[in-house]
């Protein structure tokens, strides 16, 4: 027979095994670049979306708030220009007020048809020489402004007032200044809202913007605002340590932009300046449009994005960046260069353990390939058995052993080898859990069994289910989960499972908002003469264990501790003083600056004995004007019951009652002053109401 050409088997494996392996890493590595190469981009849209949406943000929403600020000053009797100069005073009050609340505001003026100018504004701002010239004290205080006269008798009058609210002399100084001949006073004429183009302001050099609010009666209230808070802002937003970012408008020469790098800064890339400079001409020659190209400046290649914001009252905005591409793409270089090290070892590794495997295999097979030809050859010598790590080899070779064995006694022997394998699942429930801050609703309908009577079980769960919808639909519209349905309860709760570091105000809106909800449902019910569904509220927040509570066949994820109680008790404690949403005051003192709240009672619950003060939230602290009459009666009247002047009391929970007729704590309190009248207060009282029965 003629011999055949053949390649050694250690051959075949190696080949075999670098044509699967330098493809492969090939492949992997390029989908790996590819792959960083999107990432990278998308990081950069998410960032200039996030920078986007910063900054519209603050101008759009911002400045939206100052002129509703400005709006309903305007609607004030006070400022009206025909009461003339003797509300002055409340007209300063009124100004230093809104600086106090607005942070963002440098000044908050008011000029009139005749030039009279009101003004407060901010000092800590003041450069040393301002603040030489005009005698301001010590502590930052507020300046009030009074420009009046005509010609050579125009005078500028200013006093400043501390933090005590206590006004400090008057000074003066000749004036020419006059408001009419603004930029922001063109708000006049136009009948609408006005924005200039950003400035620097002339009493503390910051750059800022002036709004312009017509008011009803003539005259335009106007305010300052910093843009430096924006200048903060647009920090946070940087893509990669170097990258320069700005705001610029319309034709201004004055730009938000993030400060220069320190220059003692090893890590500090040189061409700072160059770098501004293309980008303010890149935001100025943009025009509106959206740009982004690659760039090279001072040797570098930049990465250069403009975004056009949406105009502000009649202002165009753009948001401009520039990112070094060495910096953008230094972590997926670092990556990139380790992938291929990695590739690189494994392929080598690889195809050293091949080589390895294949020239032991190789050998050994080599070797049974010699003994069965020698078998062949009826020649039984060689019995020295071949021995290898390989089970398919050494198999082979007690194949080959027992066959050369019969064969030479003529007998016949068959080797069983068992092999079991046992496989082990570490599979786990995952039941435990973790202690975290939580914030807890209970919901109850009121009278819910009478309802239940008269309505048939299909109807009845029909209506439930769009009831639970909207209820549903106001917690996870504010970031909380639904834990479970207990017939017509829901118990929901906050901060879990995802974090929420503003979970206690997202369950007083979801409370406030669902309770609108229920009203709406049964007024519209009502309407169609169906019985309605009147919700109860209660929030309290505290520690609880939250995670997966169950048997290992069936889990729930839940919470477990006392704050579920104690929002349950505070639920219940609606049917006392007929109230819809209660909370603790661990949750009115978290939200104190996000809601309008009132102090409703301290009480200590049945099967309790430690005192719980009780509010209820009256709605967004927007509103905290329109409660202001209702909530100054309330107050004074539970400043007399607490001090047991219950006749007094009496009168001011009944003015309360007036301003919000069918309130259910007025009525309570009425009720409990006049059996205190008539019996007298119990022993030991301490203003705390004590229950009895759940």
């Amino acid at each position: 027979m003629p011999q055949r050409r053949s390649v050694p088997f250690s051959i075949h494996i190696l080949t075999l095994m670098a044509a699967i392996m330098v493809p492969l890493a090939s492949t992997l590595l390029w989908l790996g670049w590819r792959a960083v190469d999107q990432l990278e981009q998308r990081d950069v849209d998410q960032g200039m979306s996030a920078l986007d949406a910063a900054v519209v943000g603050f101008l759009g929403n911002g400045l939206q708030v100052i002129v509703l600020v400005g709006q309903t000053l305007g609607e004030v009797p006070a400022f009206s220009p025909h009461v003339g100069s003797t509300a002055d005073d409340e007209r300063l009050r009124q100004l230093t007020a809104v600086l106090r609340r607005h942070p963002t505001v440098d000044a908050t003026f008011v000029g009139y048809p005749d030039g009279r100018l009101l003004y407060a504004g901010r000092t800590e701002s003041f450069s040393p020489a301002r603040r030489r010239e005009f005698n301001v004290p010590l502590g930052d205080p507020i300046v009030l402004r009074v420009i009046e006269g005509e010609g050579a008798s125009r005078r500028d009058i200013w006093r400043f007032v501390g933090v005590d609210g206590k006004p400090g002399a008057s000074q003066s100084q000749p004036s020419d200044f006059d408001p009419r001949q603004r930029p922001w006073y063109e708000a006049e004429q136009k009948r609408a809202p006005t924005l200039t183009e950003p400035y620097r302001f002339a009493w503390s050099n910051e750059p800022g913007v002036s709004v312009g609010v017509p008011m009803p009666n003539g005259g335009v209230i106007g305010f300052d605002v910093s843009l430096a808070t924006l200048s903060r802002l647009i920090v946070q937003y940087k893509l990669t340590p170097n990258s320069i970012i700005l705001v610029a408008t319309g034709t201004s020469d004055i730009f938000i932009e993030t400060q220069p790098c320190d220059a003692g800064d090893a890590t500090c890339l040189p061409g700072d300046e160059e770098v501004r400079a293309l980008v303010r001409r890149a935001a100025a020659e943009a025009a509106g449009r959206e740009l982004q190209r690659d760039v090279q400046v001072a040797g570098r290649d930049y990465k250069l994005i403009v975004h056009p914001a949406p105009p502000t009252y009649g202002r165009p905005f753009a948001v401009a960046a520039a990112v070094p591409l060495e910096e953008l793409t230094a972590a997926s270089r670092v990556l990139i260069e380790r992938a291929v090290i990695v590739a690189g070892t494994a392929v080598g590794l690889a195809i050293l353990a091949t080589l390895a495997v294949s020239l032991l295999l190789s050998r050994s097979m080599t070797r049974l390939a010699a003994k069965t030809q020698r078998i062949r050859d009826l020649d039984f010598s060689d019995k020295a058995p071949v021995v290898s790590r390989i089970t398919e080899v050494l198999r082979l070779s007690e194949a080959v052993e027992r066959m050369r064995e019969g064969l030479e006694v003529f007998g016949h022997y068959v080797s069983k080898d068992l092999v079991r394998q046992i496989m082990r699942s570490p599979g786990s429930t995952g039941v435990g859990g973790e202690r975290r801050d939580v914030t807890v609703m209970f919901t109850d309908i009121e009278g819910f069994s009478r309802i239940s009577e008269d309505i048939a079980p299909e109807l009845l769960t029909s209506r439930l289910s769009r009831y639970f919808e909207a209820l549903g639909a106001a917690i996870s519209g504010n970031h909380g989960m639904i834990d479970k349905y207990i017939g017509d309860s829901v118990m929901a709760f906050w901060n879990a499972p995802e974090l929420d570091p503003d979970h206690v105000v997202h369950a007083c809106r979801a409370a406030l908002q669902a309770a609108a909800a229920s009203r709406a449902l049964a007024d519209k019910w009502r309407g169609r003469g169906r019985p309605v569904f009147r919700t109860r509220f209660g929030l309290h927040a505290g520690p609880a264990v939250v995670g997966n509570v169950g048997a290992r066949e069936r889990i729930n994820y839940t919470l477990v501790g006392a704050v579920a109680n104690q929002a349950s008790r505070l639920e219940g404690l609606n049917k006392v003083y007929g109230t819809d949403i209660l909370a603790s005051g661990e949750v009115a003192g978290r939200a104190k600056g996000q809601l309008v709240w009132r102090h409703i009672d301290r009480v200590v619950a049945a099967g309790t004995t430690e005192v719980l003060e009780i509010f209820e939230p009256l709605g967004e602290v927007a509103t905290a004007e329109a409660h202001a009459p209702f909530l100054a009666c309330w107050q004074t009247g539970r400043v007399a019951y607490g001090d047991g002047r219950f006749a007094d009391a009496i009168a001011h929970f009944e003015a309360a009652a007036a301003l919000r007729p069918g309130d259910g704590p007025c009525r309570v309190f009425v009720a409990r002053c006049t059996d205190f009248l008539r019996n007298g207060r119990p022993e030991g009282w301490d203003g705390a109401w004590r229950f009895d029965s759940k």
